[in-house]
This record gives structure tokens, C-alpha cells and sequence, in this order.
């Protein structure tokens, strides 16, 4: 190629791609934690694609918590089966939330691997998926031997809090069985208040304790967090990174970055409040994270989509039964109504991402040489 060549080409980025990005984070430490909001079409996407990048680069684990930890030996058949099981695939989120969480592009996500895997030399170490997931009486009443987790009043129990912090010993007791403890590395996808590290945040005056704060307290510098565009709870934040990036000369689709010496780094956490290794201090993006993955603005999320057919004959008696326990009425549910709520979650879901601050709208102004009426 001659130079004028060179010259009528498009100017590189300087930016390390979001694959990149990961792939050499997770490369130089043992757990990468990736912090993300639920039901992100473009993000799920994003997990299928880099994981044969991640297995050249000696990472060869997935873990997160959309599979539960009781199902592995499922998980790890399906993924190294001779043919695709789509059923025993769903079969695997059925087991987590009843029809609670059964979206195609998880599902993809296994699909994925096990494509990964039958592309593997006979001899080569497989790629595992590790589900982390910590079934309660709340998702599964099998647990109750056949009581109602809310005639227990379990459900407000869960509900005010308990799970979590139990949720986050059981996750990293698992990474530590599953992972650790054989040498291995990991990215561990996890909704992004599960995946803080320094950062310890309060509730009702209690410290609450995540995954990420009990893996760093043991694995120091061996283990980072990334955080997906949107993942930390801050819409003020979220909009400065918006805007600079925006204003920004170079504009990839895609990006990641170390946030210690980069400007998004110093951007202040308005919404977020806690403390760093005990010290109560103001936060920027910087303080709470180690590198940022941008695939596109807020605007442009579109959520997961439902998997097709989850709900059969064979299956009915099981799902229903599983949500009269979260949702008790004298009548059992129908097969419609049941498939009505997984639409009706599927929404749930996105609107739960953050959102962007309400552009307010200036007030009018007054015509100050309007006519009086007579």
C-alpha cells in the first residue's frame, strides 16, 4: 500500500475496541466482573461475540447469574453436547425464574459456547458458562414441599433485602469453587450493584456487601470491575459521559478504556452514595470502576426478546404452579394469562434501565408589548 493510499483511508481510533478492551483486561487478572443493567439486546449481544477472543486469550469461563448454580452439570452437558438440546437450553432459565426470564438472547449466549467448544480441538480445555444463580423459596416453592412462599410471608422477606447480601456469599463461593480454586479466569456478568469492589454502600444504616466487595477483599489487584455505559445508577453521570463522548473528535461504535487516567474517569457520581475502603468521600466513575465498555447511547438500548414456545403442555402445570406461589389466587392460571405476564415483564425490564435526565423545557417568554384589551 503507497502512501496516498494511506492518506484517503478514514483515520484509525486511537481507542481500544469494547472487545479489545475486555479481552486484554480479563487477560491480565483472574475475574473481570462486568457490571450491567438487565435485558440489554446490544450487551447480550456483545458477550456472544468476544467469547472465542476470550478463550484464545486463556480466559475460559463465563460466569453469571442467569443460570442457577444447581443446574452446572445440565449447563455443562448442554455445552458440550454433539448437538444443540434449544430445549434443555431454555429448560436451563425455566429453572432460574419460571417463566420469569426466558429471553433469546441469553439463550444465545449458551448457543454460543457450545458452538465455541465443537470448534475446539478433541483435546483442548472446554469453555464453561458458570451460573452463579441462588434459587429462594420466592422462585421455586418446590423448596416449601408444596407451601406458598407468600402464605410464609418469605416473599416480604426476600424482598426487604436479606437475599442480597446471602445471594452475595453464595456467588462467590461459587466462582471460588468453580473457578478459582482450579486456576482459572473468568468474566462474571452480574447486574452492576453486584459487581462493586472498593465501593461499599449503605442501606437503613446497615453496609450492604456484593459479590465484588468480598472477591476484592481476598483477591486484591487480581480482580477488576468493568461497568457497561448505564450500569451505575447515576443518570447525571450517565449524561456527562453522553456529552463528552459526544463532543469528543473521535467517535468509534464501539469502546473501552481504563478509567484511572481517562477523562470519563473524573466524571462526579451525583446519585451514588457510599464510602471507599471505609472512608466516606465524593465519587467519580474512576472510584468505583476500572474500565467503562461503551456500545451506544441510553436512546439506542433496545431490550431482549422473548424465546418462542417456552410455554407447553408438557410444561403448564409446572410454570403455573410456580407463579401461583409468587402470585397466590384461589383459580389456577391460565396459559394465556401466563404468557401475557412474560410480555408484560419483558417491558418491566426495560423500564427499569436508568434514564437520562428530563430535558426541562425554558418558560415562555412573556411579550412584554402586547396589546392591552380595552
Amino acid at each position: 500500500m503507497n502512501k496516498s493510499e494511506v492518506d484517503e483511508q478514514e483515520p484509525s481510533s486511537s481507542l481500544q475496541s469494547a472487545s479489545d478492551h475486555l479481552v486484554e483486561l480479563a487477560r491480565s487478572k483472574q475475574l473481570v466482573l462486568l457490571g450491567d443493567q438487565t435485558g440489554i439486546a446490544q450487551h447480550v449481544q456483545f458477550i456472544s461475540q468476544v467469547l472465542p477472543d476470550l478463550y484464545e486469550a486463556g480466559v475460559h469461563n463465563l460466569a453469571w447469574e442467569f443460570t442457577n448454580s444447581r443446574t452446572q452439570g445440565s449447563l455443562d452437558q448442554l455445552l458440550t453436547s454433539e448437538s444443540w438440546d434449544e430445549v434443555g437450553c431454555t429448560n436451563l432459565f425455566i429453572d432460574l425464574l419460571g417463566i420469569g426470564f426466558t429471553y433469546f438472547e441469553y439463550a444465545e449466549v449458551l448457543r454460543s459456547a457450545w458452538s465455541l467448544n465443537k470448534s475446539l480441538d478433541p483435546q483442548a480445555p472446554r469453555f464453561r458458562v458458570v451460573g452463579l444463580g441462588f434459587p429462594t423459596y420466592v422462585e421455586d416453592p418446590s423448596l416449601l414441599e408444596g407451601r406458598s412462599a407468600a402464605e410464609l410471608e418469605l416473599r416480604n422477606w426476600w424482598m426487604g433485602g436479606h437475599y442480597r447480601d446471602i445471594a452475595a456469599f453464595h456467588m462467590a463461593n461459587t466462582l471460588t469453587n468453580e473457578v478459582l480454586r482450579a486456576g482459572g479466569r473468568a468474566v462474571v456478568l452480574m447486574s452492576g450493584e453486584r459487581t462493586t469492589t472498593r465501593l461499599i454502600q449503605w442501606e437503613e444504616g446497615l453496609p450492604t456487601v456484593s459479590v465484588g466487595n468480598l472477591l476484592h477483599r481476598w483477591m486484591g489487584e487480581g480482580v477488576a470491575r468493568a461497568i457497561f455505559h448505564g450500569s451505575v445508577s447515576d443518570s447525571q453521570a450517565a449524561e456527562r459521559v453522553e456529552s463528552l463522548i459526544a463532543a469528543a473528535p473521535e467517535k468509534p461504535e464501539t469502546f473501552g478504556i481504563s478509567l484511572e487516567l481517562a477523562t470519563l474517569g473524573n466524571v462526579g457520581l451525583n446519585e451514588v452514595v457510599g464510602s471507599l475502603d471505609g472512608k466516606e468521600t465524593s465519587l467519580r466513575l474512576k472510584d468505583v470502576a476500572d474500565s467503562y465498555i461503551w456500545l451506544g447511547n441510553i436512546e439506542s438500548w433496545t431490550p431482549c426478546q422473548l424465546i418462542e414456545n417456552v410455554i407447553t403442555e408438557e410444561n403448564f402445570e409446572h410454570l403455573e404452579s410456580r407463579y401461583r406461589a409468587i402470585d397466590p389466587r384461589s383459580e389456577p392460571w391460565t396459559r394465556a394469562e401466563l404468557e401475557q405476564i412474560r410480555i408484560d415483564g419483558q417491558t418491566e425490564i426495560s423500564d427499569s434501565w436508568l434514564k437520562l435526565p428530563a430535558i426541562e423545557e425554558p418558560p415562555a417568554k412573556r411579550n412584554r408589548f402586547r396589546r392591552r384589551r380595552g
